[in-house]
């Protein structure tokens, strides 16, 4: 049953949702070649809904630019032509081109949209790490079902949750610094797992809960984990889950899918509320 959110108690956490968004910027949308619902199958859809935390977090900030625009979740000099699917796109996930331009945007065009909505949405995020009541931040997204293999040749079937610190497959130390302690990554994959069992049958032999693999946190967790403030974590939920067949998905969702959402919405937030318990309110590495 749906809890009312007035009856929830408003949780320690920073939730960043940087790709559910689905506005072209006006002074672009004559050069887009996408229609609406090309542009919200290429983000993370239906996402503003899933993670609709406004209300029951202390810091709460997503983007309503299209992540085929801008996409947050990419070092700002990544950008075309080394990189078509960098901060600004070229191709979407499978390949079509955005822009009517042969070279997408101008580099005018494109340094406009990072001053105006990629910078101010992650000096956003420093400043919520800021917030004295926030112990954990929290990027959320979603993935494809099926999707390359990080560690073979070809494609293969992901698992229904991702969780990604910058380490290995078990959370522990890498190459690279922790955004996240492995004690807070496994407690969140025991919680996730626990939440979740009901769901393990639609997983088949796929794990319900993996670390760092396929997805072990983006530039957001990356940039921001490394800043000492807080720790990050990258969420990725698998958009089996909750999306319905390809051809009955819309531009927004229906009555019925938007119930099933927050219901969704409902166990991560149990999830969430569980985790915080066990997270130390010091500030800084030490916390980690």
């Amino acid at each position: 049953m749906r809890m009312n959110n007035m009856m929830k108690e408003k949780l320690p956490l920073l939730i960043s949702v940087p790709h559910g968004g689905t506005v072209i910027p006006p002074e672009i949308q004559t050069a887009c070649l996408l229609n609406e619902k090309d542009i919200v199958l290429d983000g993370d859809t239906w996402t503003k809904t899933l993670y609709d935390f406004k209300d029951l977090v202390e810091e709460y900030h997503e983007m309503d630019i299209a992540r085929i625009a801008v996409d947050l979740n990419r070092h700002q000099h990544d950008l075309p032509p080394e990189n078509a699917d960098g901060v600004v796109k070229t191709s979407t996930v499978d390949g079509e081109k955005v822009w009517e331009t042969p070279g997408g945007l101008s580099e005018l065009e494109r340094e406009k949209l990072i001053q105006t909505y990629y910078l101010p949405y992650h000096h956003a995020l420093e400043k919520a790490a800021d917030n004295p009541q926030v112990k954990l931040a929290m990027d959320c997204h979603t993935m494809l079902d099926y999707g390359p293999s990080p560690t073979a040749t070809g494609w293969e079937y992901r698992p229904l949750f991702c969780i990604g610190n910058r380490g290995t497959v078990t959370g522990g130390q890498g190459e690279e610094t922790l955004t996240a302690s492995p004690e807070v990554m496994t407690r969140l994959r025991e919680l996730l797992e626990k939440e979740f069992e009901s769901f393990r049958e639609d997983a088949g032999i796929r794990e319900l809960v993996t670390m760092n693999t396929p997805f072990k946190g983006g530039y957001i967790t990356r940039h921001h984990g490394n800043l000492g403030k807080l720790p990050w974590i990258q969420l990725e939920i698998n958009r089996k889950l909750y999306l319905p067949e390809p051809s009955l998905i819309t531009v927004q969702p229906s009555d019925l899918d938007r119930l099933k959402l927050q219901e969704f919405r409902d166990r991560l937030y149990h999830v969430f509320s569980e985790l915080v318990k066990d997270i130390s309110p010091f500030r800084g590495k030490e916390a980690l």
